[in-house]
């Protein structure tokens, strides 16, 4: 029972955390204001009225006054600057990124060394906004080539951004190496950076340093009153013990964090705080609780995504005029059904597909292995009604007949005997699927002797059995040797040959049990080579249909070849019957 929570758990964890975005995880670096203004501890405090609504953070307003003199005249890099941020600021990564790359390209065109450096920062800034880790890496890897030694203080700024994304990256000691490089005292005290340096630590599995960390970024916040984000760092501290699997102190500290949060927390402190929840109570084994942290993890995950959605709309609307971005809010939202009903809608044909594609395959198999049994069963009845049939009963009287009318007393005894012999074992072996080669060749001789014994031109036949076989113990299917021998006195003697004898030769090599069955007698004329097919014998022609359909059942090797043996130059027929056996494992 205990597995089959886990199971059940891991799935559900599973599909709630894939409603997010992969920068959505436990561990989600600070990126609050602290980030965001580390930069603003350098900028010119002298400018004119747009700095100081860029400082006031009214973001619409210097939108509106650059966006109107890029269009009628050429941006200076300061104003390529703030443009990019404010678009930054409100959640237009988009556009602040294709501003950064223009900055970026005309201070490398006039090779603007210091210009070129802020560029990076800021398009490693909008990549790291829009979650674009790999190409965000891919940018604080070159950049390392450009800045210069008067360049430390940017460099700095830009480890911020690039920490964060080796961290996404999963690049724990390229974060870690590059946090170091940010060796300015006032820098280093500061939350973003005890906080994400932090994770770095965990994701090292330095766990203690990275408490020490978390632990210096609470105290800052307290000490500065800034705690609007302090529920995190607490969470944090409380999964660095989950970690060690130290649950009291980890406990302790997810409680506080919960009792830290106010109504401007962040969403994402919430979920975050219930995914931690989530790893202490599940490494516990207290599955049920874990299970209900489990299900408000997804709720946040949806508030989470509502939000997404909500930033996007936002977005839009101050991007474009107002009627124009509620057009296109719509069709993103019709978009969005018609493709979730498409992919409903798919993902049903396909389920349809499928189920059918499984039940005609069980339906296939169900009637092969119904029309194999019906064939087998059909072939079979029509082999016994052709052995020993009406026809042979009554030649077989009328012969015992005649020898009692002719007072041939003992010869009538003796063909009473074996013709009784035969019958017994005839009816004997039609209730069984398989008879030891003995018993059958013991038939099979009872009605050669018979034949003989009846008939006015008597004939020779010799049975050889090999030794091996003996000692084996081989079972084969009834009455598969008789029809070829039947042929042969009807056929093969019809003319009156001259000492008319038939060969049974049974031997057992490589696996393979061959009845050679030769005759001469007046042999077949049409070819060297004959398929039983083309024989009148019904007999021989159900026995080479049922050798089919056993061999497959038993499956070993078996086939009829007919010959006619003037290619060996002798006279007659020769048929080469490979069996199908078992051998009898309680022998």
């Amino acid at each position: 029972m205990q597995n089959i929570k886990n199971v059940i758990l891991f799935t559900l964890f599973i599909c709630f955390f894939s409603k997010t975005y992969t920068q959505d995880s436990n561990q989600k670096p600070i990126e609050d204001q602290e980030l965001k203004n580390v930069e603003n501890l350098f900028e010119d405090k002298n400018y004119e009225d747009v700095e100081q609504f860029f400082k006031e953070r009214d973001y619409d307003k210097v939108i509106n006054i650059l966006g109107k003199k890029e269009v009628d005249s050429k941006l200076s890099m300061r104003e390529y600057y703030l443009l990019a941020r404010s678009y930054a600021r409100i959640g237009q990564y988009s556009n602040g990124y294709t501003l950064a790359i223009q900055m970026y390209e005309k201070s490398s065109a006039k090779k603007d060394t210091a210009n070129l450096v802020i560029a990076y920062n800021l398009r490693v800034e909008n990549l790291t906004d829009m979650s674009k880790v790999k190409e965000g890496v891919r940018l604080c890897d070159e950049a390392g080539t450009v800045f210069r030694v008067q360049d430390s203080i940017e460099l700095q700024k830009l480890c911020f951004k690039c920490g964060v994304l080796y961290y996404y990256d999963k690049d724990y000691d390229k974060a870690y190496d590059t946090y170091n490089k940010i060796t300015k005292k006032e820098y280093r005290k500061l939350p973003v950076f005890t906080g994400n340096y932090g994770l770095v630590l965990m994701g090292l599995k330095k766990w203690d340093e990275a408490i020490v960390n978390f632990k210096n970024a609470l105290k800052y916040k307290y000490e500065s009153k800034d705690v609007k984000e302090i529920n995190i760092t607490l969470s944090n501290i409380g999964l660095a013990y989950i970690k060690q699997k130290k649950w009291k102190e980890a406990k302790m500290f997810l409680d506080s964090a919960h009792r830290s949060f106010t109504l401007e927390s962040q969403i994402r402190g919430h979920k975050t705080l219930n995914e931690n929840y989530f790893l202490l109570y599940k490494g516990q084994k207290k599955i049920d609780t874990a299970l209900e942290y489990l299900e408000r993890i997804n709720d946040w995950n949806e508030e989470i995504f509502r939000e997404k959605i909500n930033e996007k709309i936002y977005s839009l609307e101050n991007s474009n005029k107002r009627e124009h971005i509620l057009k296109k809010k719509v069709k993103v939202i019709d978009d969005e059904l018609i493709t979730s009903q498409k992919q409903k809608l798919w993902g049903a044909v396909i389920l349809l597909f499928i189920i059918l594609v499984l039940l005609s395959i069980v339906f296939i198999f169900a009637y092969n292995r119904i029309r194999t049994a019906h064939e087998n069963i059909l072939t079979e009845q029509k082999l016994l009604r052709s052995q020993m049939t009406p026809h042979f009963i009554f030649n077989s009287l009328s012969v015992l007949q005649g020898m009692i009318l002719n007072n041939e007393e003992k010869k009538a005894v003796l063909y009473l005997s074996k013709f009784s012999k035969l019958l017994r074992l005839i009816l004997e072996s039609s209730r069984e699927k398989l008879v030891y080669i003995q018993e059958e060749l013991e038939a099979l001789q009872n009605y050669m002797d018979l034949q003989n014994m009846g008939s006015k031109n008597s004939f020779k036949y010799t049975l050889q059995l090999d030794d091996n076989i003996q000692e084996i113990g081989l079972l084969i299917p009834p009455m598969l040797i008789q029809p070829f021998v039947e042929n042969a006195i009807i056929h093969g003697f019809k003319n009156n040959v001259e000492d008319p004898e038939i060969s049974i030769e049974i031997s057992f090599k490589e696996n393979k049990l061959v009845c050679l069955i030769k005759d001469n007698g007046v042999g077949i004329d049409n070819g060297e080579k004959i398929p039983m097919s083309d024989k009148k014998s019904l007999a021989t022609k159900i026995t080479s249909e049922r050798l089919k359909i056993i061999s497959k059942k038993f499956k070993v090797p078996s086939g009829v070849f007919i010959q006619n043996r003037s290619v060996f130059n002798e006279k007659g027929t020769q048929v080469t019957l490979t069996l199908p056996y078992k051998i009898d494992q309680n022998d």
